[in-house]
């Protein structure tokens, strides 16, 4: 071997060591890069735990990650939430949290609820892709043990709420109608973090399989009120809806749905049985005295058309009908 090959054996022997320290994602064991530096997941916690209502927070820290892009997936049906800082869901309880001082890529989800518990996807566009997954446990906060989870003091003093639907408690509609509820919370400090709405035991909200659903929240002073419709009800849209604010009681209505358009009517108070047989406005005086003329009317038209040259004949009718 010559000179030249044995001032080259450092080298050699210094690049068989790199490349055995090199770690699948391109970063050695004591720091160093090999070829262009390649982003990669910074330990964090991937399990998650609260109570409904609450607001979710999904870490995802991503080092090195140049001009890539990071995009939050949900796990069940592979829906895209967000990219970057940019939000894809018609969902708005969902937003990314970023600083450009930090690496880190959270998910936010607002006024979290049961259904959201599941999987979601970190996803980082690099070549290849790395995919970190980060589970949320949601605890339906209505079973939760008393102990657990208190309301708030009902003495106004000490700070206390009050919660009710406005209008009756029980509703009837006709099929293929809508359906309007509004629940009022009044606070005499501060409002609740989130109104939910359930029917029977199933959150209602904009991903619900039934479709067609419009919530609305409004906050005034010491008043909340939310709103919910629900466009076009069958049959299974019947049941008890119950309006839940966090921190607060709770207020229900049972909702009956009928085919009978009538019967829904009658039972929604807009027509009875006794306006259908007595219009009202129209006594029975009145009525008689509408059968007495048309009565009259027909007497003395056929008079006339049976004795046109009697004066007699005309003269009495016409006593008769004064």
């Amino acid at each position: 071997m010559g000179v030249r090959s044995l001032a080259w054996a450092p080298y050699l022997l210094w690049l068989c060591l790199l490349r055995n320290a090199v770690g699948d994602e391109g970063v050695t064991t004591d720091g160093w890069w090999l070829g262009r530096p390649q982003p990669y997941f910074a330990d964090s916690p991937t399990n998650l735990t609260i109570i409904s209502g609450q607001t979710a927070y999904l870490p995802c820290r991503v080092h090195m990650l140049g001009d890539r892009s990071v995009t939050w997936m949900r796990g069940r049906d592979l829906h895209i939430l967000t990219v970057g800082l940019i939000t894809y869901s018609a969902d708005e309880r969902f937003q990314v949290i970023h600083s450009k001082e930090t690496d880190d890529w959270t998910l936010q989800v607002q006024y979290s609820q049961p259904r959201d518990s599941g999987a979601y996807k970190c996803q980082v566009n690099s070549d290849p892709k790395i995919v970190r997954n980060v589970y949320l446990s949601v605890t339906d906060k209505r079973f939760l043990d008393g102990n657990l989870y208190k309301l708030p003091p009902t003495n106004s003093e000490e700070g206390g709420y009050g919660t009710h639907i406005v209008g009756g408690r029980e509703r009837f509609l006709q099929a293929g109608s809508s359906l309007s509820l509004e629940c009022v919370v009044t606070h005499t400090r501060a409002p609740p973090t989130a109104v939910l709405w359930y029917h029977n035991s199933d959150v209602l909200d904009y991903d619900s399989p039934r479709g067609g659903i419009a919530l609305q929240v409004e906050k005034s002073g010491d008043q909340t009120t939310s709103s919910l419709l629900l466009s076009s009800v069958r049959d299974s849209d019947s049941g008890n809806y119950t309006c839940v604010p966090v921190n607060a009681p709770t207020a229900s209505v049972s909702v009956h749905v009928n085919n009978d358009e009538l019967r829904a009517a009658v039972h929604q108070g807009g027509i009875s049985s006794a306006s259908v047989l007595h219009p009202r406005g129209v006594g029975r005086s009145h009525l008689l005295m509408l059968l007495l003329s048309i009565l009259i009317s027909l007497v003395v038209s056929y008079s006339f058309s049976s004795f046109p040259t009697s004066p007699s004949s005309s003269q009495l009718l016409l006593t008769v009908v004064s």
